[in-house]
């Protein structure tokens, strides 16, 4: 059609009206592209044949709805750009609270050594000072306490559904006794739960690579395990590491205050349920509660930002 200056009838005038105003996408535009070189039409093509057709209307109700799509599109971009601004402004954190603390975690790699003007071959935090788990004899009276626990079978089956809840940790296990699960206005908090989790979980693993423990069932076959082994060393122990650093981190926060007193509580229970389990060593948790507290100040540089966030949301 591009080259005939004649217009057919039988074509339709809603199509040529089409041809000679042709339109383009353009990200999310519907844009005209440039005219045709060709004379203008005359006025009796764009009215209509001589028989009285009328395709003006149709003309005018497919440019109305061409703007309507375009409106509608236009509003769909402005709430999905308002959608975004306001998970940027605040309830982002619940998103970000999923994420693994990269921010923090390099911060903590970035700890100067500890001889001056030499690189870190392992960082301090790798190095702390903590008590090593007792020698055989003392490992084997301590079975014979976890034989006498696995004897009182109605406490164990009271505590079995907490401990299979506690296997792997969540935000809720310690939201919910401080009464703010599910509540609006302590997204930090539990974004901080969720980032110190996640940090002592790797931390904790390099410890328990160091001193390589052996779990309690393989030095007392006669222990019945209510969980699975982990596959890792039990000394120390890792639940008792991370709730014992979740309180730790709230002593600092918000020192004197009923929620610090609580969450000590929860991490005594938490860590105490292992050993109900059959899975560590009284000394495991003791162990896991002395790195905690020796690894709290590389914790709170590391997260001093998601400290004074969470602070803000109880003060």
């Amino acid at each position: 059609m591009a080259g005939n200056d004649s217009f057919s009838p039988q074509q339709g005038s809603f199509s040529h009206f089409l041809d000679q105003y042709r339109f383009k996408i353009v990200g999310d535009d519907v844009v005209p592209c440039t005219a045709f070189d060709r004379p203008p039409l005359e006025l009796k093509s764009v009215a209509g044949d001589a028989q009285g057709e009328k395709p003006a209307p149709i003309m005018i109700a497919s440019l109305h709805n061409m703007a309507s799509l375009n409106k509608h599109k236009s509003k769909a971009k402005n709430k999905n750009k308002n959608r975004g601004s306001a998970l940027q402004s605040g309830c982002v954190s619940g998103a970000q609270s999923s994420l693994i603390p990269v921010f923090e975690l390099r911060r903590m790699h970035a700890s100067p050594s500890s001889h001056a003007f030499t690189a870190a071959r392992k960082f301090t935090w790798e190095q702390l000072d903590i008590p090593l788990p007792p020698g055989p004899d003392v490992t084997r009276l301590e079975t014979s306490v976890l034989l006498s626990l696995q004897a009182r079978d109605r406490e164990r089956s009271r505590r079995k559904e907490d401990i299979e809840r506690e296997a792997s940790l969540d935000v809720s296990d310690f939201t919910k006794p401080l009464g703010i699960d599910g509540i609006v206005g302590f997204e930090q908090t539990e974004g901080l739960i969720l980032s110190i989790l996640t940090a002592c979980e790797y931390v904790g693993l390099i410890y328990k690579a160091k001193v390589n423990r052996t779990p309690p069932n393989q030095i007392e076959p006669r222990l019945r395990l209510m969980l699975p082994n982990p596959a890792h060393q039990t000394y120390p122990s890792n639940h008792s590491f991370k709730c014992h650093s979740i309180a730790f981190a709230f002593n600092a926060i918000l020192p004197e205050h009923y929620a610090t007193e609580e969450l000590s509580r929860i991490a005594r229970k938490i860590a105490e349920n292992r050993e109900w389990a059959g899975l560590h060593y009284p000394s495991d948790t003791n162990g896991g509660r002395a790195l905690a507290q020796r690894f709290q100040p590389y914790l709170r540089d590391a997260f001093m930002a998601s400290y004074l966030a969470a602070q803000r949301e109880w003060l």
